[in-house]
């Protein structure tokens, strides 16, 4: 069967597009913005993936689909970007370019133990690394080009004003290592 067969179906195609537009979407944030029932939703996503139409992953606690198969790299930083508050440290380290721990408590506005979870956990995924020096832990974004490139290809999908600011200064930043070499 082909695409155009498959999304002749109003309910597939709907699913499909907002998949499409939002790469590494999770099954319950498709439930809420689709309003349709969780089983017919799951019904047609079961149907679209046995035909390769969209690839489904299960990744922690959630299962995210695609429209087309992306790099696992790729994946693993976009379903960290995908969540806000994670998304949040993330651009404002790459704003603040290595900023100190109290200057990322300062901006973020977050309790202490909420940031020290998130920076735990971006930590352990490989996306932000930890440098201590002395008495203060520096943080910095590990493959800073690779978060770049994620950011930019789903920037529509993210819906994030930071993204802007953060990606004009990894820009900016970026140019002048260029320069420099």
């Amino acid at each position: 069967m082909h695409k155009e067969a498959i999304l002749e179906n109003e309910n597939r195609r709907k699913i499909y597009s907002l998949i499409e537009h939002h790469q590494g979407i999770h099954l319950r944030e498709l439930q809420r913005l689709l309003d349709m029932p969780l089983t017919t939703l799951e019904y047609h996503l079961s149907y679209m993936t046995r035909k390769k139409l969209v690839y489904g992953e299960k990744e922690d606690q959630f299962r995210r689909y695609y429209t087309k198969p992306l790099d696992p790299e790729d994946k693993k930083v976009l379903s960290v970007l995908r969540q806000k508050k994670m998304r949040e440290i993330v651009l404002t380290i790459i704003s603040l370019e290595q900023p100190k721990y109290q200057n990322l408590a300062d901006n973020l506005k977050l309790p202490h133990s909420t940031l020290s979870f998130y920076l735990k956990y971006l930590v352990e995924k490989g996306i932000l690394e930890r440098e201590k020096i002395g008495y203060e832990t520096i943080y910095s974004v590990k493959g800073e080009e690779r978060v770049a490139k994620v950011l930019i290809a789903y920037k529509a999908s993210l819906f994030d004003k930071l993204i802007d600011k953060a990606l004009n200064t990894w820009l900016e930043s970026y140019s002048g290592k260029e320069e420099l070499q």
